[in-house]
């Protein structure tokens, strides 16, 4: 199966930006000292109409490779990340591929940067910079001038997230055990969130910037207030942590709850009868329903900007391919037939 290129019905149609990797034999991955070893691959970026009505279109690579895309919050500009030279830089471009920018490529001292997330107004994107040994959060405008990181002492730390209301960004302390803390902005003031619970991972403010939902090693669900308070499990026995590509893919990659736009929602991925599926709760946990039932494993989910829909992903024989199913439950309709890996997803704001 090959990727068509061209797109000829995107008007009027939400659009869903994704990567799409493609790799020889069978992908493996494995941690190593301050990094991880990775099957050798090709990717690039692509956006395709989300009610399936036009073939994708490819976006844009960087050499061959281009990954993690996203949408900055009014829909204007995608953000992915890509190496040059073998270092990890954050680019942005329109979804036409046009104004391509490496957003990193000025920034010093070197080292990789990676795992961009837009602030809510879009005037910030917070990052992740590693020079070789940690990790650490940094914040540049959305034009990649003026970084800096939020808290160069502090040890490894990184999967962060800026508060809608930019005065603070929370992360995981990699250093402390993966416990999660934040860092005000305005004071610079450091708490700690989840002092009692490690390995806890990628931290997510509800629009109304109250509440923290996050993940955690033993692949349940969690929320807790910005100041540490009214800490809640809020599901038992998901056992989902990562998305993989392969029994060999060892190292995988966090897979994340996704919020709904209005905060009310969480979608998340918990093990029914050993497979992955999709699930919906209420902020509270309450209302849990599962919302696919299909036999391979899905994962990557994105909310559409009404809070109607859910894409994600899930395997198709050899390929892992795009969704999209209703919310509330329904037969999940297949967007893409493509070779390769669908592995990274966002829906376009409207």
């Amino acid at each position: 199966m090959a990727v068509a290129t061209t797109c000829h019905a995107e008007s009027g149609s939400d659009m869903i930006v994704f990567s799409l990797r493609q790799w020889e034999g069978e992908y493996a991955t494995s941690d190593r000292p301050g990094g991880v070893s990775v099957t050798p691959f090709t990717s690039a970026i692509y956006v395709v109409p989300a009610d399936g009505s036009a073939p994708p279109r490819k976006v844009v690579d960087v050499g061959g490779r281009a990954d993690a895309p996203g949408y900055s919050p009014d829909g204007q500009w995608v953000y992915f990340q890509a190496p040059v030279e073998g270092v990890g830089h954050i680019f942005r471009c329109r979804d036409d591929g046009s104004e391509l920018t490496n957003l990193t490529a000025d920034h010093q001292p070197p080292g990789d940067r990676y795992g961009r997330s837009p602030s809510a107004d879009g005037s910030k994107v917070v990052f992740t910079y590693h020079d070789g040994e940690i990790g650490r959060v940094g914040v540049m405008d959305a034009d990649g001038a003026n970084p800096y990181l939020i808290a160069p002492d502090i040890g490894y730390h990184y999967m962060a997230e800026m508060s809608p209301d930019g005065r603070s960004v929370v992360f995981a302390h990699t250093a402390k055990g993966y416990v999660l803390a934040l860092k005000r902005l305005d004071t610079g003031e450091l708490l700690t969130l989840t002092r009692d619970l490690p390995e806890s991972f990628c931290p997510q403010f509800t629009p109304d910037g109250r509440t923290i939902v996050f993940f955690r090693r033993d692949g349940d669900y969690y929320s807790v207030s910005p100041d540490g308070t009214n800490l809640r499990r809020l599901t038992e026995g998901c056992q989902h942590r990562e998305f993989t590509l392969s029994a060999k893919d060892e190292h995988g990659s966090s897979d994340p709850p996704a919020l709904s736009p209005d905060g009310r929602q969480i979608a998340y991925i918990a093990r029914r009868e050993g497979i992955p599926q999709v699930h919906v709760m209420d902020l509270d946990g309450g209302n849990q329903r599962q919302v696919t039932f299909r036999p391979t494993p899905c994962g990557r989910l994105a909310w559409s900007p009404d809070g109607t829909r859910l894409a994600f992903v899930s395997w198709v024989g050899e390929t892992v391919q795009l969704f999209v199913v209703p919310a509330a439950g329904g037969e999940p309709q297949q967007i893409t037939e493509v070779r390769g890996a669908v592995y990274w997803v966002d829906w376009k704001p409207r």
